[in-house]
C-alpha cells in the first residue's frame, strides 16, 4: 500500500490516539457510576481519552484509599471500551508536592526557600548568626558602588556612607493553595525523589499493570523553583534557593557564586556574569532534578512523561520560575505547552516545545489549551485556536476543562467546559473528528524546516537580577519586566518570520552545548540539520555556542545576525565575537524586513503564499512535512474577520488533493507544474485552514487556467430562508435568579445583593473561610470538621415578576435542595428532586403556587460549614423579557438576538423550521448559505437528516442537492448557544 492510502485510510477513521484528552477534573465528592457514565459519554462524543486532573471542590481524600479505587475501576472502564487514560500528578497544581504530602515526609529540606537580602542602615545589636554571608556596601537605590564581604562573622564598624547586606535562607511561609503547606524545594532532587514515590509509585502500585497500554503517560503540571505563593520576610529580595544549590554552582561554575552574590541584586561591575552563571546554573538544577528524574521514570515504565512548563511566553517570568523552558523538553517523551485565553500569539510558547519535538524525534505534541475562553467559547475559537497551534507543530489536544462537577465556584474554574455539563455537548464529536484527523496527519513523517533561529535565553538570564528590597508579584520586578519587554519583541520577530513564510526551529543553547555538530555543512541539533541559523536580537551567547557558529561559518553554513553585535560572551565582555560577525558567511541585518530579504537571497521559499497584489500574505501561515513520497502542506488563514485569496507555490512535482478535515471528503486541485513547483489557488475565509496532500507517484495533469477544484459546473442557486420563522427550543427556558436578600437567625433581611455576595457575607458573620471563589486549600481537608457556628439558621429571599402564567409546569433548579426548606408566596414546595437540570447536582425541583405580579421565594437552611450557595432557576415553557419578567412566549422568532425575544438566559439551541418546495432539482445544486450569525455551531438538516454541520464561518455554504427531494422539503437550521446567557455573570459587582 502506497503511504497516500496509508495516510488516507488513518485520516478517514483517526484512532483514539489521534483524538482529545481533555483535563477532566475531579472536582466534588466522587461517585463510581457518575465516572463510568462519565467516561462513557466521552467516549460516545470522540475523545481518545483523558487525564484523570484533581480540581478545586474536591472532596474525595487525594490519593487515599477512595480516590486509588475510583482511580482503579476508571482505568479498567476506559479499557473496556477503548480508550486511553493519563495520569496528573497533583494535587491541583503546581506539581510537586502531592497535596503537601512531600513537605510533611521531608519537612523544611523539602520545602521552597530562598536567598534573602536585608539592607541594614546600621549594625544593630541583634544576632546574625542566621545568616550566610555579610557585606558591607556602598549602593545608590538598585545600584552598587562597592562592596566588601565580610568574613567568620566579624566586621568593622560602617561608615556613613555603607550599608550592611545581611544574606539568610529562609524556607517560605505555607499557603492554602498547598493545603497549608510551602510550595516544594524542586532546586533539591531529594524532594523530587519523594514525590515520585508518593504519587508515581503509588500509581504503580495501584494501576501499574494498565502503564504502556490503557495508560499512557502522566501530566506534571507548571513545576517551578518560584510559585507565586511564595513569601518570606516583607522587605526583603530574594532568590531561588536549595541548601545544595551553592555546591553545585560550585561544581558547575568552578566559583562561589556567595562572593558575588550582591550583584544579583544591585547592578555593578560583575552583574550580568553573576546574573547569568545563576540562571544557567539554575536552569541545568531544574531540569535535571525535577524534568529528568521524573522523564527517566517515565520510560524505565513503560509510560509518556508529559505536561507544561510555567510562563512559557514571558521570557523574564520564565527565567524567575525555571530559568529556560526548552532544556526540560529533553526529558519529555510527548513534550507538552499551555495556551491560555481566545488568542493566537504565542508563537514563542508553541515554537519552544516543537522545536525541542522535532530535534528529538517526538511524534505528539501535547497543548493543554482552550482555558479562561469563557461560557461562550465557540466551535470557530476551538478551531482558530487550535489551527494556530497545529500549524506550528502541535498535533494533540488537552482540552482545559472537563468539570466533574459545575456545583459551587467550581463553575468560575476557568471556563468553558468540555464534559455532559455544557449545554453544545452533544455536537462535540465535531471538534474532535476534525482535529483527530488533523493529528492522523501531522504525526507522520518529519516537519520541513530549514532555519534554525538561536533562542536568546542566555540574554535573558545576563538582564534578570532581583529587587533588593522585595517586589509585588513575579513578573512585576523591574529586571524580570524589562526582560518580558525583550521577550515580547522577540516573540513578535518570530511571528513576522513566519508570516514571511519561512518556517524555522528554535535552537537552545544548552541543548546546542550537548548535541549540537556540524553534519555535511549543516548545523545539526540532535537529528535534525539546518543550512540556515538566524541570530536574532542577542546582548550574549555561550562559548560553546561560538564556537559552534564559527565552525559552521567555516563549514560554509550561512548565518544572519539580527541588531547590533553583542560584546558578551556568558555574561562577560569579550572581543571574540568580532571573528564571528566579521566572518564572509555572516549577513548582519537591522530588523526583521532584512532577514526575509537576506533569506530570500540564501534559501528560495519552499512554500508561498501570495495575496492578490503578489505580495507574502501575512495573514497565512503554512506547514510543509515530508511522508514518504508525499507532501502535506497546512494552510490556516489567522485572519478570523478576512477573507483571502491566495496564490500558492510548493516546491516539489505531483497531483495536489485538498482533504477536508470537517467532512473527510477529498477532491483533487487543478494546478500548474513550472520549474520544479506546483502553482495553484484556493480561497480561504475568516480562521480557516486546508490541507493538501500531493503525490510525487501520480500523474500531473497540467491546467492552463489555475482554478479551484475540479468541482461540478452545473448552476448554483441560493435559498434565502426567513426572516421570520417556526421555532423550536431544544431544551426549556430559563430565568436566573442572581440576586436576594438574606438574614440569620432573628436579624432583620440584608438589602437585596448578587447571591455570592450574600454568600460572603453570612460566612464573614459566621467566622467561615469563603467558598464562593476557587483557590482555597483542598475542601477534602476541611468541610467534614465541627465548625462552632454549624446549624445556624439562615434565609435567603429571592424575588421575581411574572406578567403572564405559564400554562405548564415550571421548576426550580437549585444545587442541593436537600439543604433548603422552599417556600414559594408562603406555600411551602416539596425539596425532592424530580431530575436535574445541566448539571446532575442541578435538582429539579417542580413548583407550585405562582401566580401573576411578584413572586417571593424563600429558601432557608441551617447553614453548614460545607455549603456553598449559588444562583437558582427558574425552568420552563415561558419567555423573559428585558427587565428579567416571566412572559409568554412568541409564536414565531425572528432572525437576530433571540435573547430580546423572550429567551434572555436561554443556554440550549434554537431550531428554526422552514418549508421549502424544490422543482426539478436534477438540473441545479441547491446550496444553503447563512447569513450573519452567533452561535457555538450549526446544523443543518433536511427532511429530518443531517446535511451538515457550519462549525465556524468558512464552512458557511452547505450544499444541499443530494438532500433534497422534488417537491415539499423541511430544512431545520438548529442554532447552538451556551450557558454563558444562563451563569452569568451578569452584574457589575466586583470581586
Amino acid at each position: 500500500m502506497e503511504v497516500s492510502e496509508q495516510l488516507r485510510k488513518k485520516f478517514d477513521h483517526p484512532s483514539v490516539e489521534y483524538r482529545s484528552l481533555p483535563f477532566w477534573a475531579w472536582n466534588d465528592e466522587l461517585q463510581e457510576d457518575e465516572l463510568i457514565r462519565q467516561v462513557n459519554q466521552m467516549k460516545e462524543q470522540g475523545m481518545g481519552g483523558f487525564f484523570i486532573h484533581s480540581r478545586d471542590g474536591l472532596e474525595t481524600v487525594y490519593m487515599g484509599r477512595e480516590w486509588m479505587a475510583y482511580t482503579r475501576k476508571t482505568v479498567e472502564t476506559a479499557k473496556e471500551i477503548g480508550m486511553q487514560v493519563w495520569l496528573y500528578d497533583e494535587d491541583r497544581w503546581p506539581s510537586g508536592f502531592a497535596g503537601g504530602l512531600v513537605q510533611d515526609r521531608g519537612g523544611d529540606a523539602f520545602r521552597a526557600k530562598g536567598l534573602t537580602m536585608e539592607v541594614r542602615q546600621e549594625i544593630g545589636s541583634d544576632d546574625l548568626t542566621d545568616s550566610v554571608v555579610l557585606f558591607k556596601a556602598v549602593i545608590d537605590e538598585r545600584n552598587l558602588v562597592r562592596c566588601e564581604k565580610l568574613h567568620d562573622g566579624k566586621f568593622i564598624a560602617l561608615n556613613e556612607d555603607e550599608v550592611l547586606l545581611v544574606f539568610r535562607v529562609e524556607i517560605s511561609e505555607r499557603s492554602a493553595w498547598f493545603n497549608n503547606e510551602a510550595p516544594p524545594d524542586n532546586l533539591n532532587p531529594e524532594t523530587v525523589q519523594a514525590f515520585i514515590d508518593i504519587t508515581y509509585e503509588a500509581y504503580k502500585q495501584e494501576v501499574g499493570e494498565h502503564f504502556g497500554h490503557t495508560i499512557r503517560g502522566v501530566f506534571t503540571d507548571e513545576p517551578s523553583v518560584h510559585d507565586s505563593h511564595c513569601k518570606f520576610t516583607a522587605g526583603r529580595g530574594w532568590l531561588p534557593w536549595s541548601w545544595s544549590f551553592p555546591d553545585f554552582f560550585q561544581e558547575r561554575r568552578g566559583y562561589d557564586l556567595l562572593d558575588l552574590i550582591p550583584y544579583m541584586y544591585f547592578n555593578g561591575e560583575y552583574s550580568t556574569q553573576v546574573r547569568h552563571d545563576y540562571w544557567w546554573t539554575l536552569t541545568e538544577r531544574f531540569s535535571e532534578s525535577y524534568s529528568k528524574q521524573l522523564g527517566e521514570w517515565c520510560e524505565k515504565n513503560g509510560i509518556d512523561f508529559t505536561g507544561h512548563y510555567l510562563w512559557e511566553n514571558n521570557m523574564g517570568t520564565a527565567t524567575r520560575v525555571c530559568g529556560a523552558v526548552m532544556p526540560n523538553y529533553r526529558y519529555q517523551q510527548l513534550p507538552g505547552i499551555d495556551m491560555l485565553n481566545e488568542q493566537t500569539n504565542e508563537y514563542i510558547t508553541v515554537k519552544q516545545c516543537t522545536s525541542v519535538a522535532n530535534q528529538y524525534g517526538r511524534k505528539f505534541v501535547l497543548s493543554e489549551t482552550y482555558g479562561c475562553t469563557g461560557w461562550a467559547f465557540t466551535f470557530e475559537g476551538q478551531k482558530w485556536m487550535g489551527d494556530f497551534q497545529y500549524v506550528l507543530g502541535v498535533n494533540l489536544r488537552s482540552q482545559h476543562l472537563a468539570l466533574y462537577s459545575i456545583k459551587g465556584c467550581r463553575k468560575r474554574d476557568y471556563p468553558p467546559v468540555f464534559n455532559y455539563n455544557t449545554s453544545w455537548w452533544k455536537y462535540n464529536h465535531v471538534m474532535e473528528d476534525y482535529f483527530a484527523r488533523l493529528s492522523s496527519v501531522f504525526t507522520e513523517g518529519r516537519p520541513i524546516r530549514d532555519v534554525l533561529v538561536l533562542h536568546p535565553s542566555s540574554t535573558a538570564w545576563s538582564m534578570v537580577g532581583t529587587g533588593p528590597y522585595g517586589f509585588p508579584a513575579r513578573g512585576k520586578d523591574r529586571d524580570v519586566s524589562a526582560t518580558n519587554t525583550f521577550g515580547h519583541e522577540f516573540n513578535a520577530f518570530l511571528g513576522k518570520l513566519l508570516r514571511a513564510h519561512y518556517d524555522f526551529d528554535l535552537g537552545d543553547e544548552i541543548i546546542l552545548a550537548e548535541t549540537g555538530e556540524i553534519r555535511g555543512g549543516n548545523l545539526a541539533v540532535n537529528l535534525v540539520e539546518y543550512p540556515i541559523v538566524v541570530i536574532p536580537v542577542i546582548q550574549t551567547m555561550l562559548s560553546s555556542t561560538f564556537r559552534l557558529l564559527s565552525d559552521f561559518l567555516e563549514a560554509g553554513g550561512k548565518v544572519i545576525a539580527v541588531g547590533q553585535r553583542p560584546t558578551m560572551i556568558e555574561g562577560r565582555q569579550s572581543d571574540l565575537l568580532s571573528k564571528l560577525y566579521d566572518h564572509a558567511n555572516m549577513t548582519v541585518v537591522v530588523d526583521i524586513e532584512d532577514t526575509v530579504t537576506a533569506l530570500e537571497r540564501i534559501q528560495p521559499r519552499r512554500v508561498s503564499l501570495t495575496n492578490t497584489q503578489s505580495i507574502e500574505a501575512n495573514e497565512m501561515l503554512y506547514m510543509l512535512r515530508e511522508i514518504g513520497d508525499c507532501r502535506v502542506l497546512f494552510v490556516v488563514n489567522n485572519d478570523r474577520k478576512g477573507t483571502h485569496r491566495i496564490s500558492i507555490t510548493m516546491e516539489g512535482t505531483g497531483s495536489v488533493e485538498e482533504w477536508n478535515a470537517l467532512t473527510g471528503e477529498a477532491k483533487d486541485v487543478e494546478i500548474v507544474v513550472r520549474d520544479g513547483y506546483v502553482h495553484f489557488e484556493d480561497v480561504f475565509g475568516p480562521a480557516d485552514s486546508k490541507l493538501y496532500i500531493m503525490n510525487a507517484n501520480k500523474s500531473v495533469e497540467n491546467h492552463p487556467v489555475l482554478g479551484r477544484s475540479s468541482a461540478d459546473e452545473t448552476s448554483v442557486t441560493v435559498v434565502e430562508l426567513g426572516p421570520v420563522c417556526r421555532f423550536t427550543r431544544s431544551m426549556p427556558n430559563v430565568l436566573t435568579l442572581d440576586t436576594c436578600s438574606y438574614r440569620l437567625g432573628d436579624d432583620s433581611w440584608s438589602e437585596e445583593t448578587g447571591v455570592w455576595q450574600a454568600q460572603r457575607a453570612v460566612r464573614d458573620a459566621l467566622g467561615m473561610r469563603q467558598v464562593y471563589y476557587n483557590g482555597l486549600e483542598q475542601r477534602y481537608k476541611w468541610i467534614d470538621e465541627p465548625h462552632p457556628e454549624n446549624g445556624t439558621s439562615a434565609v435567603f429571599r429571592f424575588t421575581f415578576q411574572v406578567s403572564v402564567m405559564p400554562s405548564d409546569d415550571v421548576y426550580l433548579i437549585v444545587e442541593s435542595a436537600e439543604y433548603y426548606d422552599i417556600q414559594l408566596n408562603g406555600e411551602m414546595i416539596s425539596n425532592l428532586p424530580v431530575g436535574w437540570f445541566l448539571d446532575r447536582t442541578f435538582d429539579k425541583v417542580l413548583l407550585h403556587g405562582l401566580r401573576e405580579g411578584a413572586n417571593e421565594l424563600l429558601l432557608s437552611c441551617k447553614y453548614h460549614n460545607r455549603m456553598e450557595v449559588e444562583d437558582i432557576y427558574l425552568i420552563g415553557d415561558f419567555g423573559v423579557d428585558a427587565d428579567r419578567a416571566v412572559v409568554a412566549e412568541p409564536e414565531t422568532l425572528k432572525f437576530g438576538d433571540w435573547c430580546l425575544q423572550g429567551y434572555f438566559h436561554y443556554c440550549g439551541s434554537m431550531i428554526y423550521h422552514f418549508d421549502v418546495i424544490v422543482e426539478n432539482n436534477a438540473k441545479n445544486r441547491m446550496v444553503l448559505e447563512l447569513g450573519e450569525y452567533s452561535a457555538v455551531t450549526v446544523e443543518v438538516r433536511v427532511n429530518g437528516r443531517t446535511a451538515g454541520h457550519v462549525p465556524w464561518r468558512a464552512a458557511n455554504q452547505l450544499d444541499l442537492t443530494e438532500h433534497l427531494n422534488d417537491g415539499a422539503n423541511q430544512i431545520e437550521i438548529e442554532v447552538m448557544g451556551s450557558p454563558r446567557n444562563m451563569l452569568g455573570p451578569f452584574s457589575s459587582y466586583g470581586w
